[in-house]
């Protein structure tokens, strides 16, 4: 499992997964009882900003050194795909039935 693609908002992190999934990570509850450079990352919102994809690891990293495993940041996310076929409903993209 590796991310494909990221975006920040605030303190939280939108993945797309290579699964095709996209899931929603809030920082603030998944580091919340953390210290140190992890704590940077949750806590200062110019340092969450440097967050970057990593292509090689599949995986998002700081410019502090903080990474984590794909794997970790999948199972401690939601996924937020609803969000996105209810959009497409709204927009005509897709009829629903029943």
């Amino acid at each position: 499992m590796k991310v494909t693609s990221l975006f920040t908002v605030k303190f939280k992190l939108i993945l797309e997964f290579d699964n095709g999934e996209y899931r929603l990570l809030d920082i603030k509850q998944f580091l919340c009882d953390d210290k140190g450079k992890l704590a940077e990352v949750r806590d200062n919102i110019d340092m969450f900003q440097t967050a970057m994809l990593d292509t090689v690891a599949g995986t998002v990293v700081w410019e502090n050194g903080v990474d984590f495993e794909p794997e970790h940041l999948y199972s401690e996310s939601v996924n937020i795909d609803h969000i996105l076929v209810n959009e497409k409903m709204k927009q005509g993209q897709y009829t629903c039935l029943g």
